[in-house]
């Protein structure tokens, strides 16, 4: 069996999960119950009836295309999965869920997460985070493993390193970009270092970005004292809800 998913699940409290509550098929305790079973699997059968359980709710509800916080916990599971799972099975089984985990619509009210790094982080980004950390173990999948990891690196992250405040109230902005570089202008979700404040709506002007990572981007009007340490999101991805 996979050591290092079984260690991964093991670290998650599964109970302080705040996934919804609707029936007893969504407690996350469910999900990792779920999740050693299709760890351990031996069997096409076994497999199967373990990827069931997660596609019923608590990780993703299928028939509704919706996605639950404890997707986030379960992702690096599914990971380990993929990159050591004993059986090709148990990996294909894992990357069709991780592809419902970041396709999926989280419930409304339900649709962030708090994670090492930041809190109230978009569901979808959180999990493509997790996802683009092991790109490696990914591309070894075939064209669906590359799929999987082109639709992670839609949902960016952008680091600010440094600003310069510009004539008329704009700003000019070096940054860390993770994820693949879009369209401006364009709206993005600003997560400010020196704030307890929610999130708060920005325009992105221009962006320029290079093969490593390195960004320079255009702010419209923007309180200074929010820059720079702050992070940015795709605005719709803090708006994807059911």
């Amino acid at each position: 069996m996979s050591l290092d998913a079984l260690d991964a699940l093991d670290a998650v409290d599964w109970s302080a999960i705040p996934n919804p509550t609707w029936h007893r098929c969504d407690d996350p305790e469910r999900v990792a119950h779920a999740l050693r079973l299709l760890t351990v699997s031996t069997t096409a059968n076994e497999t199967g009836d373990a990827a069931s359980l997660l596609a019923g709710g608590g990780f993703v509800c299928g028939h509704a295309a919706m996605v639950f916080p404890a997707a986030y916990a379960a992702t690096p599971v599914l990971l380990d999965l993929v990159e050591h799972g004993r059986r090709p099975r148990i990996k294909e089984a894992a990357l069709g869920l991780l592809a419902d985990a970041l396709g999926y619509f989280p419930t409304a009210g339900h649709n962030r997460v708090d994670t090492p790094y930041g809190t109230d982080v978009p569901l979808c980004c959180a999990i493509a985070r997790l996802i683009r950390g092991r790109g490696t173990a990914l591309l070894a999948h075939g064209n669906y493993g590359k799929r999987l990891l082109a639709e992670a690196e839609l949902h960016w992250r952008m680091t600010v390193e440094e600003t310069e405040l510009q004539p008329g109230g704009t700003l000019t902005a070096l940054a860390t970009l993770e994820g693949t570089p879009f369209e401006t202008p364009g709206e993005a979700e600003l997560h400010s270092a020196r704030s307890e404040r929610p999130a708060t709506s920005v325009w992105i002007d221009t962006l320029t970005a290079d093969v490593s990572g390195a960004a320079c981007l255009q702010l419209g009007h923007i309180p200074y004292e929010a820059l720079p340490g702050s992070v940015l999101y795709p605005a719709e991805c803090g708006r994807r809800e059911h």
